[in-house]
């Protein structure tokens, strides 16, 4: 396989693997924060108070499952099979999506505190398991065409939790109020992360999150996600994402994703050990991220995945 073709394959992979994993972006909007009254926003509320309200919300959650995942996307005219699917996530680092088109397996996705997968059926000419060793993601010398971050998964569940103690800044416009996060160094590239949240909500005494906005250092937008609808678990009063839709603008794609009967859960030891490993994927051909090239040893034929 030649170089521009592996890079191709690597792009397509990894971009419809971004659509998945990005997911939502920081989406618990539209309930006070009922445990902090002090909290209650003023029309332009500090950045102690927006991080205040999402901690509050993040803290409720530290392991959710989502048994009934529904994902459609489509780049420029061009409209991919929708996806139905299982996921869970727990906090800080484990995540596992599984989906079918048509009842076969299409799409898996992990990741455990040590490394990142995905593997997808349909990727020419061979489905690899592409994965990569969080610790060589951190170095910045891993090619990846998207910028993954793995705090974006817990974050875009409504799990996230939010260091109070760094630097954050407010912008204000006519319509929101945004708590930009410092510039942060990944993959050698400097990126900054926006929290929307409605200005006129804000003014009526309510946090109500709009989305999330991924920029570089020049302020392009890299990912811009919009909150359509939530729902509240009622064990824990957590506010969590159901309806998104997602826009990469240079990638002209889009995806819309609902998350419907989502749990909140408790994940024992022994489960996690085996969700959140790519083990049950050791009979496919796999493919290092950091090292650019097959694993060694890997199979080669083509197989129809593992079932969620």
């Amino acid at each position: 396989m030649t170089m521009l073709k592996m890079n191709m394959l690597i792009k397509k992979a990894s971009t419809f693997a971004l659509l998945s994993l990005m997911v939502g972006c920081n989406s618990w909007p539209g309930l006070r924060d009922r445990d902090n009254s002090r909290n209650t926003p003023t029309e332009t509320p500090t950045a102690q108070q927006l991080v205040s309200y999402l901690n509050n919300n993040g803290q409720r959650v530290q392991a959710i499952q989502c048994n009934q995942v529904s994902i459609d996307a489509k780049q420029g005219n061009q409209t991919a099979p929708g996806l139905d699917g299982l996921m869970v996530c727990q906090k800080p680092k484990n995540f596992r999506l599984k989906a079918k088109v048509i009842g076969q397996p299409a799409v898996d996705i992990g990741s455990n505190n040590q490394e990142f997968w995905y593997w997808i059926s349909k990727v020419e000419p061979v489905p690899y398991v592409f994965h990569c060793n969080y610790d060589e993601l951190e170095k910045g010398n891993v090619r990846l065409p998207f910028p993954f971050h793995p705090d974006m998964i817990v974050s875009a569940l409504g799990m996230g939790e939010y260091d109070p103690s760094k630097q954050y800044e407010v912008k204000v416009n006519q319509q929101n109020v945004e708590l930009v996060e410092p510039i942060a160094l990944y993959q050698g590239k400097q990126v900054r992360k926006s929290t929307v949240f409605l200005r006129k909500a804000l003014s009526q005494g309510k946090y109500q999150v709009a989305g999330h906005i991924l920029r570089d250092a020049q302020g392009k937008e890299i990912c811009n996600a919009t909150v359509y609808e939530v729902q509240q678990n009622k064990e824990t009063g957590a506010i969590l994402p159901q309806r998104i839709k997602i826009i990469w603008p240079e990638e002209k794609m889009e995806m819309v994703l609902r998350l419907n009967d989502m749990q909140v859960t408790t994940i024992t030891p022994d489960r996690a050990d085996r969700l959140f490993s790519r083990g049950d994927l050791s009979s496919l051909p796999s493919f290092d991220l950091a090292r650019w090239a097959p694993d060694q040893g890997a199979p080669i034929q083509r197989t129809r995945g593992v079932a969620p």
